[in-house]
């Protein structure tokens, strides 16, 4: 029975746990700095299940036009091998402006900044938000959580077992009385003495 109570206590333990990393996973995350880039281009990338949001304000500090560029997988790997062959689900240039994507499923998603084509240094301060539920995270959670439910399964059958594997309790109006009449005669009476006279 004390196993079945741990069991109990782990698996509410990881239920909530699990419950706050799915709600953790749907927080906004937000990014916000100065950036250096020397040659070349600034990139990152994130992950989302379902859809989401992009948007930010980017401002190149020294008055350069460069291109914001928002690609998936195949648009990335496009991107880098040179042959743009696939193009950017979002595309933005200037030295300084505002902007909203909508992210319209799951997936993973690059964000990419560059001075283009010349690809020279820009010193950028950005700030950008990404609304979405992260892939890593939200499965890392749900994981967690049908561990979880999987205890309660396993805790419940465990009481179950216990309770089938007791023995039964006897019904006291079914007991057996003993029967006075049938009663054996008592072990200390003398079997001679049985009030009967020989004449």
């Amino acid at each position: 029975m004390k196993r079945t109570y741990f069991l109990v206590a782990i698996s509410i333990l990881q239920l909530l746990v699990g419950s706050v990393m799915f709600y953790g996973a749907a927080v906004p995350v937000r990014m916000s700095g100065d950036v250096l880039v020397v040659a070349g281009d600034y990139h990152f990338e994130f992950g989302i299940l379902g859809n989401g949001r992009l948007s930010g304000n980017l401002t190149e500090l020294q008055g350069r036009s460069f291109e914001l560029f928002v690609f998936d997988d195949r648009g990335y790997a496009s991107f880098r091998d040179g042959s743009n062959a696939v193009p950017p689900l979002f595309a933005q240039n200037g030295t300084s402006f505002l902007f909203a994507y909508n992210l319209s499923g799951s997936g993973q998603y690059h964000v990419v900044f560059v001075d283009f084509p010349a690809r020279g240094e820009l010193q950028v301060h950005l700030d950008l938000v990404v609304v979405g539920l992260r892939t890593n995270e939200a499965i890392l959670a749900v994981v967690v959580l049908v561990g979880g439910m999987a205890l309660v399964g396993a805790s419940l059958m465990m009481s179950v077992w216990a309770w089938r594997r007791r023995p039964p309790v006897p019904d006291p109006s079914s007991a057996s009385v003993p029967d006075p009449l049938s009663a054996p005669p008592d072990a200390n009476q003398d079997p001679s003495d049985d009030n009967t006279r020989v004449y």
